[in-house]
This record gives C-alpha cells, structure tokens and sequence, in this order.
C-alpha cells in the first residue's frame, strides 16, 4: 500500500492577511479579510483558525481527488506556527471564542466529509512557508509596493 502526503503550511494575521501554501502542488494562496482592530481578545487565534479553515476549503477539490484513488493510504498534514490553533484542533485545548467556536466545527464538518486522516501539527515560525510569504507582503507594504488583493503564487 502506497501512502500519499500531502503537507499544507497556514498562517494568518490580524492585520487581514492569511495565506497557505500547499507543498504537494507546490501552490501558494494570499487572501485578504476584514482585519481585526489593534489588541483585540483572540484577534490572533481567530485568523490563524481562518486560515485552516481557508486552506482545506481552498484546497478541497484537488483533496477529493487525490483521495479517490484506492489502495493508498492519505495522510494530510495541515502545519500551523499557532500552538494554540493547533492544540484546539486536536482537540488538547478548549475552544473559547464564539468566532473561533463556529469555524472550528465547520472545519470538524469538512474532515467528516474527507476519507483520509488529517494531521494538525506545529511547525516553528522560522519553517512555515505560509508566514514566509505574510512576511514579504508585510515588507512590500512596508516600502509601499502594490500588492493585490488576492493572488496565486508558485514558489
């Protein structure tokens, strides 16, 4: 039995921005939504949840046709610089926030639906490719480079 991984980075930040990058397609994704204000409770952890829940959604058709395939075992491994994202997830931490509270069951809903074992796992800030990518568009827009709303790289 031949067994297919397929590795996800998310990371999000309260400034609006939240990005994955899908290391099985080798495909990157910025989306933009409404920021939180300035030290807003959970601001942080709500994004960081956003963005897991944008990358399987985003991701979601290649997914379903990845797993239709038999005989292999799927393992998809959604990697997250967010301790606490990533421990709510897996369900080693209580979920507080009624915002947070919504997004992780439709999450919970989505891995229902997927015929494969989906792994949450930390990953430290300086390997995350996702944060990578905020991190550059925080510098473009910190010397005032355009940056579009939504766009696709390959990295």
């Amino acid at each position: 039995m031949r067994k297919i991984n397929i590795a996800i980075d998310v990371d999000g930040s309260p400034s609006g921005y939240i990005s994955w990058h899908n290391h099985f397609q080798n495909k990157s994704k910025i989306r933009t939504l409404k920021p939180y204000r300035k030290n807003e409770r959970y601001g942080v952890q709500r994004m960081e949840m956003l963005a897991v829940y944008f990358a399987i959604s985003d991701n979601l058709k290649m997914l379903k046709t990845k797993l239709k395939k038999r005989g292999n075992k799927k393992i998809i491994i959604i990697r997250s610089d967010s301790k606490s994202t990533i421990e709510q997830l897996n369900r080693r931490s209580k979920v507080k926030d009624g915002i947070i509270k919504r997004v992780y069951n439709s999450i919970i809903k989505i891995m229902e639906k997927l015929s494969c074992t989906l792994v949450f796992d930390y990953l430290r800030r300086t390997n995350n490719k996702a944060g990578k990518i905020l991190e550059l568009l925080r510098k473009e827009n910190k010397y005032g480079y355009y940056v579009p709303l939504v766009r696709n790289t390959n990295t």
